[in-house]
């Protein structure tokens, strides 16, 4: 695990009664894509039941969410999702401490890749990942469909 504390701030396991909460922080950071059919209430339910570890929530002293972090794997590879800092706790670490929490539960579950996906007109989130030691796969173009 990560060696990071800040007694503002506690990182806990993210559970469905957070949801309000943190879309309302979603919503309000630029560059979050949240019009697919999978961010319903009932969508991230299950994403975080099937990944209870793995989804994590930060939140200020007064309980609070002020970051979130989606973690899922289909067994073999890690995907984050909802990677998301409110704007006034940016520059803290949090979302680097709640990205190496998620990627520490990946390696400990055999998980040795892990992807984002990150909109072409999000500037700042490619240049944090970038930082972060990301790089893109221009091999690639993703396709997906809604039933």
């Amino acid at each position: 695990m990560t060696n990071w504390q800040d007694e503002n701030v506690h990182i806990r396991r993210m559970t469905p009664e957070d949801y309000d909460e943190a879309y309302a922080l979603w919503e309000r950071t630029p560059g979050m894509h949240l019009q697919s059919l999978n961010n319903t209430y009932g969508g991230i339910a299950l994403l975080i039941s099937k990944n209870p570890d793995s989804c994590l929530a930060a939140t200020d002293g007064d309980g609070k969410i002020v970051a979130t972090v989606l973690g899922a794997t289909d067994g073999r590879k890690g995907y984050l999702y909802h990677v998301a800092v409110d704007e006034q706790w940016r520059g803290h670490g949090i979302g680097t401490t709640l990205i190496n929490r998620v990627q520490d539960v990946f390696k400990a579950n055999g998980i040795v890749k892990v992807g984002i996906l990150v909109l072409v007109d999000n500037v700042n989130g490619q240049e944090f990942w970038k930082h972060q030691g990301w790089k893109t796969r221009p091999d690639v173009i993703y396709f997906d469909h809604d039933l």
